[in-house]
């Protein structure tokens, strides 16, 4: 991160990453929408928005696969207890099976969505 920045402009740099809105900002940082409004028309903060962005959508992405390894984990240490009955494991099978029908793996989901912000933020639509 740039260290031209102030430390309001990195609180609003981070918040800004987070998903927050430019009024929401404004007012938890107790200043006037056209201040924040200036700030993103300066390169190095608007690049460490999106610097920032990348890093938390990375680390979003990061932890929804580390939940779904261990929530598949698990699902296989059921399916293998041999204590568990067969219509127990069945049920458990079905609706694995039901709730992955038609869905994209999740790395594709989170790869095409960072994807498309790289894309957008290399190459901003023109109006």
């Amino acid at each position: 991160m740039s260290i031209k920045l102030n430390e309001n402009q990195l609180i609003a740099v981070h918040l800004l990453a987070s998903g927050h809105k430019s009024c929401e900002v404004a007012k938890k940082l107790n200043i006037r929408k056209e201040t924040l409004s200036r700030w993103r028309q300066v390169s190095h903060f608007e690049k460490a928005v999106n610097d920032t962005t990348e890093i938390i959508l990375s680390e979003i992405i990061d932890t929804h696969k580390n939940i779904l390894i261990l929530s598949q984990q698990m699902i296989l240490e059921a399916l293998k207890d041999e204590n568990l009955d067969i219509m127990k494991k069945a049920n458990i099978a079905l609706r694995f099976v039901s709730f992955m029908r038609g869905k994209d793996d999740l790395s594709d989901k989170s790869s095409k969505r960072l994807s498309a912000y790289k894309f957008d933020r290399f190459y901003p639509k023109i109006y």
